[in-house]
C-alpha cells in the first residue's frame, strides 16, 4: 500500500486512529465413539454423550451427539448440539458469531457425508447451542453408518469458524502495513 492511494495518511491528523481488524478462526475437534452399535441400542431418545471442553477460535465449546435424535426430534435421527462453555467468571462471557460443520468420517478419514450450519451467535445465559439434525432415519442410518466403518468405530469431526473483531495496537497495526 502507497502513501499516494491513501490521501489520509499524507496529513498529520492520522496518527492519532483506532485499528480493527475482523477475521475467521477455524478450530477442529473429533469425537470418536467406539463401539458405536452398542451406544446406538442402548442410548434412550433425548440421551446424549459430550464431548470434553475444547478450544476453537479462542473460546471454549463442548460437542453434544444424541445417537437418537434430541427430545424435540424424530426417534431415529442423529442430533448434534454445539454449545458455547466460555466461563464467565474469567472475564470471557462475550457472545461468540460463528458456523460449525459435523462430519461424519469414513475409514479413510475423509468426509462421508457433513452438514454446515449457518452463521449464528452463541451466547452464556441464552441460546447457547445450536441443533443440527442430520437428516437419516431408522434402519437406513444404522446401515449407512456400519458401512463406514468395520470396526464399530464413529469418527465425528467438527470445523468451528468463529468471526472476531479485534481491537489492534498502533504498533501491531505498523507492522502488519510494513509486511503487506
Amino acid at each position: 500500500m502507497s502513501s499516494s492511494s491513501e490521501p489520509w495518511r499524507l496529513s498529520n491528523a492520522w496518527r492519532s486512529f483506532t485499528a480493527f481488524r475482523a477475521r475467521e478462526v477455524t478450530g477442529t475437534h473429533h469425537l470418536v465413539i467406539d463401539g458405536y452399535s452398542v451406544l446406538d441400542r442402548t442410548a434412550r431418545h433425548g440421551e446424549s454423550i459430550e464431548s470434553a471442553r475444547f478450544r476453537a477460535g479462542g473460546r471454549s465449546w463442548k460437542l453434544f451427539f444424541y445417537p437418537n435424535g434430541h427430545r424435540d426430534t424424530e426417534d431415529g435421527s442423529v442430533t448434534v448440539l454445539l454449545r458455547l462453555q466460555d466461563n464467565r467468571f474469567l472475564g470471557t462471557a462475550d457472545d461468540a458469531t460463528a458456523t460449525y460443520r459435523v462430519s461424519v468420517l469414513d475409514r479413510e478419514g475423509n468426509p462421508a457425508f457433513s452438514h454446515t450450519t449457518a452463521l449464528r451467535r452463541y451466547s452464556i445465559g441464552g441460546t447457547s447451542g445450536i441443533w443440527l439434525n442430520v437428516p437419516v432415519t431408522g434402519e437406513e442410518k444404522k446401515a449407512a453408518l456400519m458401512r463406514l466403518r468395520e470396526d464399530d468405530k464413529l469418527v465425528v469431526r467438527l470445523d468451528v469458524t468463529v468471526h472476531r473483531c479485534e481491537k489492534e495496537s498502533r504498533i501491531k497495526w505498523y507492522l502488519r502495513q510494513l509486511l503487506d
